[in-house]
């Protein structure tokens, strides 16, 4: 505390730039003046913040700048240093209105290169997924109530005066539209009991949007992303074209395995997890490894990012806390969307930021695609606010349940030869496994052929063996096209037994 007593961190609340820019700027003066030596430890980010008297987040961000610039060096168990070899030349002073994203976006530069890591994304990621059997976590649209919708939208475009006209049709606001944002809190806090208010609220086109942007401001080239394996292919592919390193930590029944994660990246700077229903084996992550995992988070100065993309379907029991009603030290990032609520093509979601990631975010945001549409978001906030949402996702809820019973009932009748299915307690698609010798690959490409989609674990499995297991879906789907796609995938498991069609895959 001498040291930190001794230097000349002014921390101005009242200015434009973001406290961790100013603290970081402050830290360079201090560095380059030689007021902090090479090599020498500085105090730990609590400490730092008792003094400053901000937020914990606020110096880490601002340390986590100082590491990536090369002025500081972090020692695993031991602490935070100046580096020995400090940068050749002092940043250029940043003017009063800083914007975080010129750097924490990720040198957008680098993605104009042919080779770069962005322009290899994965097939499931590229393909557009038809709602045909057994596509899973596709909503039954055909049940939307259009014509509510098109009812709310003729009559916002006719109350739009001069003052809601240049609000919704002239520039929008990259955080959001803000009565979108006050209902977006609402929900969250009473569906998943989480503390926020429209300010930590930003809006993206889409989940993968928001993971994406997370993955370019959060990482930086050779760091380490806890990954579920099998898990979302959106995650490896983002952290992966981030320059980071994604390491596929195992599940089993009670979600992702933190001692493994631990074991193989303890220095992760990342951890992505899908704790209200993993993807795609569907298991809740436990309470015990929701805190373990939080635990973890908070000691290794590393942020969390909790995808909860269909919790609103839950068909039995109550669910565990959401990771961020848990998080006390601001290191969970909460991503939720609409295309699972409402449908996909509205390309909408949202996340629910820290204090201090906010700035950050919304400064990202505003150059990687600028704004959401403004006209759909006022269409999905008055839809909110007017209780239509709640409505619908309860008619869902229900009809969604019947379906999965219908299927459930069709495996066991048709198939049980073949593969056996559990019911799922959330979401819209349940898991199959397949019978000893079967690949869930070679099925897949078979059942594509006759016009069905059905997704093998394997292609989302990184170093686990899961080419027995297959997602089905069924919320999107009545129960005559159910039967059929049961009878086509009949006819396929025949072939198969005949030879007709290869059972396994090649190795």
């Amino acid at each position: 505390m001498r040291l930190l007593d001794s230097l000349a961190l002014h921390i101005d609340r009242a200015a434009e730039a973001p406290l961790h820019r100013q603290l970081y700027h402050r830290l360079v003066e201090e560095i380059t003046a030689g007021a902090l030596r090479p090599g020498e430890k500085l105090p730990s980010t609590r400490d730092f913040a008792g003094l400053l008297e901000v937020s914990r987040n606020t110096v880490v961000l601002a340390f986590d700048h100082l590491i990536s610039e090369g002025y500081l060096e972090p020692v695993t168990g031991s602490g935070t240093y100046v580096s020995w070899e400090l940068p050749e030349q002092r940043p250029a002073k940043a003017s009063a209105r800083i914007n975080p994203a010129i750097e924490a976006a990720g040198h957008l530069s680098r993605s104009m290169a042919p080779d770069s890591a962005i322009t290899h994304a994965p097939p499931t990621l590229r393909h557009m997924r038809r709602p045909v059997p057994f596509r899973a976590n596709f909503p039954a649209v055909e049940m939307f109530p259009v014509r509510q919708w098109a009812s709310l939208a003729a009559s916002l475009y006719r109350e739009l005066d001069p003052d809601a006209a240049g609000a919704l049709l002239g520039e929008g606001d990259p955080q959001g539209y803000e009565p979108l944002r006050i209902a977006i809190a609402e929900h969250v806090a009473l569906s998943r009991g989480l503390t926020c208010t429209a300010h930590n609220i930003v809006i993206f086109a889409g989940a993968q949007h928001a993971v994406d942007l997370a993955c370019r401001i959060l990482l930086t080239p050779g760091e380490r992303v806890w990954c579920e394996d099998p898990g979302y292919d959106g995650i490896y592919a983002s952290a992966t074209a981030a320059g980071a390193i994604p390491v596929a930590i195992p599940v089993d029944e009670e979600g992702i395995v933190v001692e493994r994660g631990m074991a193989l990246a303890p220095d992760a700077r990342l951890a992505y997890v899908s704790p209200s229903k993993q993807f795609p084996l569907g298991m809740e992550l436990s309470l015990e490894r929701r805190h373990a995992l939080l635990q973890w988070a908070g000691a290794a100065g590393a942020w969390v990012l909790e995808d909860d993309y269909d919790t609103e379907f839950r068909y039995a029991g109550r669910p565990m806390p959401a990771l961020h009603a848990l998080d006390r030290e601001g290191r969970v990032l909460y991503f939720g969307t609409f295309s699972k609520m409402l449908f996909p093509g509205l390309r909408l979601g949202f996340a629910v930021l820290p204090d201090a990631l906010v700035e950050a975010f919304v400064s990202a945001r505003a150059i990687v695609g600028r704004y959401s549409p403004m006209l759909e978001q006022a269409l999905v906030a008055r839809f909110m606010n007017d209780g239509h949402l709640a409505t619908h996702v309860r008619r869902m809820r229900r009809l969604y349940a019947r379906r999965q019973d219908y299927l459930l009932q069709g495996i066991e009748r048709r198939l049980s030869r073949w593969m056996t299915a559990a019911p799922t307690n959330t979401g819209m698609e349940i898991i199959a496994s397949l019978s000893a010798g079967l690949s869930g690959q070679r099925v897949a490409e078979a059942a594509a052929r006759r016009g069905l989609e059905i997704l093998p674990i394997a292609v989302l499995a990184h170093d686990v063996q899961a080419d027995h297991l297959v997602t089905l879906g069924f919320s999107a789907f009545s129960e005559d096209q159910m039967d059929e796609g049961l009878d086509i995938l009949r006819d396929i498991f025949v072939e198969m037994e005949r030879g007709e069609t290869p059972m396994a895959g090649a190795g």
